[in-house]
């Protein structure tokens, strides 16, 4: 007989797989496949109800042809067998594909053994393989969702899209679905977003998996812009941010890079990134160059560049002193870095003669960062030497540095000769001032007028002794006798040269009599004389001119008279004469030797006593501009004329503007005693003439005029200068009276609250002045009231600007 086979499919994912047993021994071989999911239990029951005379014989053998014994008390096995009801069961408790195959259940009926076999086949059922739960496609692409699934077979792909339920997805403008990759949609857009179901079907087994997806529409990221602050030229050492302004949808992430030749691992980074930033915290030179920002999502990317320039402070890094012997060829060189390339600028502290020759400059780039100026004097002069200055400049600083140019040369006099006046007891300072470098040695000779060898040998020793006394350029020599006159010569030597100065040393004497006086011009109180000086003097120039008068009838009584001493350019005028007086005078030239011969006695005779002077106006215009309705006016007192001033008059009247014609009823009078008045009552948008004149005994001086404006309204500031300092210190009391008020209602402090919440029993302080029981505080007032008295002696000088000499007036001899 043929052996029966069975071929079936079972599927159990959450019990095992059993198989109905027979109701009676089986006599026939038949095969059954059964497919079990990989990972389930399988069961199957052997039976036999009609046994063999002699038992029931029933075995199981596993797919190597092993029995397959029964499981034990206190063992444990994946394949065991077991006698349950009267059938003998097999149980698979994890089938996997290794142990996959047949299964035998073998019988003996009536001495003839009957097999029934079990293919037991283990499959997979299926899974997603690159099929993420959250996609991301971008907007206005043909994008595609993954799904990719695995199993036995192909698995059957499907697709639902979340609509207020689940709705089947079909081929069609918006969607294609391809079944081993996923689904397209295409030109998506914002409302392409959801949840969509994928799934996978095995038709063979029946398995059936499935999983939400959710999409995400994206936006690729687009770079607005690059934003450096503070900008994207920084100086070295300042603090810079790079910002990459991107908008995306989900927000882009950032990749920041120094585009460079070099490998990016040797790229010196020198920023850290915080969100969408790198900041540099202390910029570098390096730091210059490209920078490049990608924004990426799942969308894409977007790369935008940008240059930043660092600029570096100029430095000098070379600018010497120099040290050149005179006539030899310099050279002055000042060499300077930064970013951009510096500019250099270089001057001389010195007088700079135009007529110079030789001179030569020259600009260097000796690269892109280094400037180097170079100043070259082919032939050197003394007048070289000094402080040079070098000035670098650029965008970011200005930078200076000094150096110092010797010039080696010898000795140089300003002048080579020179003549000096000297007389018996003046000290004279022989000068050998002169320029040299090194340092010179001076040496003294003297050659005198008719002196003998001896007396010039005398005089040399004195010399070289003085010089010994007196190491510098001026040699201190008092004249006590006439030898001392002559010819003194210096010499100053030094290792590149000498030179000599000679000077004259010739005796002074005091001018000769003067050649002319004559009287200019006379008052009743005073003389002006023009003077004519000697034509010639063997000696110091005059320095100015002295004067003794006296009235007539005292002049030969007695021989001390008044003097009078003026400097040279100086108006030659004596005052304070008696009126209708005569007088005598003598002029002498003075020098610094001293006074000349006496001139011949000038007789003059003072006018009779006149009306006095015009007064003058204090003020230098013709037209004062009032302030108010009142207006202070002072004037300079003029000469009396010999009769003392015993007031002034002033006349003041309204004009009219365009005819200055005076409008006889507005005139006013006023007496002064003293040279100024105060005019009250003034009329607003009014000008006054004013008329002012002087009197004593003898009349009226002539009159001086002055105009007088008062303007429509009150000029006058409303606040005077004190009252809006008070006002100011008012405002800044109020001010903290107000802060303690606060400090005292909010923390009970402050003065207010000091004062309040001191001891009722407290003793009030005793006033500085009562504790002052030595009298320290009364800055040395005595009660007696007394004052010192100013004293009221009268001393007049003059000093003449070019000769300094400083002269008394009204001395007495």
């Amino acid at each position: 007989m043929h052996p029966l086979i069975r071929i079936g499919h079972f599927h159990f994912p959450s019990f095992p797989y059993k198989k109905k047993g027979y109701e009676s021994c089986f006599t026939e071989e038949e095969t059954e496949v059964a497919k079990v999911k990989s990972g389930s239990s399988f069961f199957q029951e052997c039976r036999c109800d009609e046994p063999d005379p002699k038992g029931k014989h029933l075995k199981w053998f596993d797919i190597n042809d092993q029995e397959i014994v029964t499981l034990g008390p206190g063992t444990k096995s994946n394949i065991y067998t077991e006698w349950l009801d009267g059938a003998f069961g097999l149980y698979i408790s994890n089938v996997t594909k290794s142990i996959s195959g047949e299964y035998k259940c073998v019988t003996i009926y009536n001495g003839q053994q009957y097999t029934r076999t079990f293919n037991v086949e283990a499959y997979d059922p299926p899974y997603f393989v690159n099929t993420a739960e959250t996609q991301y496609v971008v907007n206005g692409k043909d994008e595609l969702v993954i799904c990719e699934a695995r199993g036995e077979t192909d698995p059957f792909i499907s697709w639902h899209k979340n609509e207020d339920g689940f709705i089947e997805i079909s081929d069609d403008e918006k969607y294609e679905v391809i079944s081993s990759r996923g689904l397209v949609i295409k030109n998506v857009t914002k409302e392409d977003s959801g949840v969509y179901k994928c799934t996978a079907s095995d038709l063979e087994t029946g398995e059936g998996i499935d999983r939400d997806i959710k999409v995400v529409v994206t936006y690729m990221p687009v770079i607005n812009g690059l934003i450096a602050t503070p900008q994207a030229t920084v100086v070295v050492g300042g603090s810079l941010t790079i910002e990459c302004a991107a908008n995306g949808m989900p927000h882009p992430n950032y990749l920041w890079r120094k585009i460079s030749v070099l490998d990016p691992a040797d790229v010196n980074v020198t920023w850290h990134e915080i969100a969408n930033s790198i900041v540099f915290d202390s910029v570098v030179a390096d730091d210059k160059g490209v920078y490049e920002c990608t924004a990426f999502n799942e969308g894409g990317n977007a790369t935008k560049l940008i240059s930043i320039d660092v600029l570096i402070p100029p430095e000098i890094i070379e600018f010497n002193n120099v040290t050149v012997i005179e006539g030899q060829t310099a050279e002055i060189t000042c060499r300077a870095t930064g970013r951009p390339r510096p500019k250099i600028i270089m001057s001389f502290q010195g007088e700079v003669d135009d007529d110079i020759k030789g001179v030569s400059w020259n600009e260097l780039n000796a690269n892109d960062n280094e400037t180097v100026f170079q100043v070259t004097l082919s032939q050197s002069l003394m007048i070289n030497q000094g402080f040079y200055f070098c000035i670098a400049s650029n965008d970011a600083d200005v930078t200076n540095e000094t150096m110092y140019m010797s010039v080696l040369h010898k000795p140089y006099f300003e002048t080579l000769s020179e003549t000096l006046w000297a007389w018996v007891g003046k000290t004279v300072n022989l000068s050998c001032e002169h320029k040299a470098n090194p340092s010179s040695q001076i040496a003294w000779r003297f050659q005198g007028n008719d002196v003998s060898t001896t007396e010039q040998v005398e005089i040399n020793k004195i010399l070289a002794e003085k010089v010994k006394n007196n190491p510098g350029q001026f040699l201190p020599l008092v004249i006590d006798q006439p030898v001392f006159y002559g010819n003194y010569e210096c010499s100053a030597r030094n290792e590149y040269g000498m030179n000599t100065k000679t000077i004259t040393l010739r005796e002074g004497f005091a001018p000769p009599a003067i050649r002319n006086v004559t009287t200019v011009e006379t008052t009743p109180t005073s003389a002006t004389f023009a003077i004519i000086g000697p034509a010639e003097v063997n000696g110091p120039e005059v320095i100015g001119f002295t004067a003794e008068y006296d009235e007539s009838n005292n002049y030969d009584i007695t021989d001390i008279h008044i003097n009078r001493t003026w400097s040279i350019h100086r108006p030659y005028k004596v005052d304070k004469l008696k009126p209708n007086t005569t007088y005598y005078i003598k002029f002498a030239a003075v020098n610094d030797v001293g006074a000349g011969q006496w001139s011949e006695t000038l007789e003059f005779i003072t006018l009779e006593t006149l009306v006095p002077d015009r007064p003058e106006w204090a003020t230098e215009f013709e037209m004062l501009l009032a302030t108010s309705d009142s207006q202070r006016l002072s004037w300079k007192v003029p000469e009396s004329n010999g009769d003392p001033i015993d007031y002034y008059a002033i006349r003041y009247c309204s004009i009219l503007d365009h005819s200055l014609d005076v409008q006889g009823e507005s005139c006013k009078e006023e007496i002064a005693e003293t040279n100024e008045i105060e005019l009250t009552d003034l009329q607003y948008n009014t000008t006054y003439r004013l008329e002012l004149l002087a009197h004593n005994s003898q009349g009226n001086s002539s009159v001086s005029q002055l105009l007088l404006y008062v303007p429509d309204g009150d000029l006058s500031p409303v606040l005077s200068a004190g009252a809006i300092i008070a006002l100011s210190v008012l405002a800044v009391f109020i001010c903290l009276l107000l802060l303690d008020l606060l400090l005292f209602v909010w923390r009970k402090q402050g003065i207010i609250a000091n004062c309040c919440y001191k001891k009722k029993n407290k003793r009030k302080e005793d006033t500085l002045r009562s504790r002052d029981k030595k009298g320290l505080l009364n800055n040395g007032e005595s009660s007696s009231g007394d004052s010192l008295r100013h004293n009221s002696g009268h001393k007049e000088y003059e000093y003449d600007k070019k000769t300094g000499v400083i002269t008394g007036k009204h001395s007495a001899v």
